[in-house]
């Protein structure tokens, strides 16, 4: 499908749905919309963040019409761990400054 199977979480809302860019950009200027309950077990809703790496199933919602992602994991949690190292570095910073006074 156009949609690809794989994304960025790119929006997520408090009451339970969120959007993923597609690794190939957006489709007729939209993201793939994806509900709570199409997220797997080993990655809960509550726990995604923006800027994940994620793969998906695209289907179309019955009821809606629309393309819809299932099956939503993140990428081998991969993402996570880059994106908390990322963070680490951030916090690091003040501590080397702060050896360097020390000499």
């Amino acid at each position: 499908s156009e949609w690809g199977t794989a994304g960025v979480i790119v929006d997520l809302k408090g009451s339970g749905f969120g959007f993923i860019r597609p690794d190939s950009g957006k489709v007729d200027d939209k993201d793939l919309y994806f509900h709570c309950t199409a997220v797997g077990k080993k990655n809960p809703f509550d726990e995604l963040r923006i800027n994940d790496e994620v793969t998906y199933e695209c289907v179309r919602d019955e009821r809606k019409g629309i393309p819809t992602a299932k099956n939503v994991s993140l990428k081998q949690s991969r993402g996570r761990k880059e994106s908390k190292s990322r963070d680490r570095k951030g916090s690091r910073s003040p501590k080397k400054d702060s050896s360097r006074s020390r000499k």
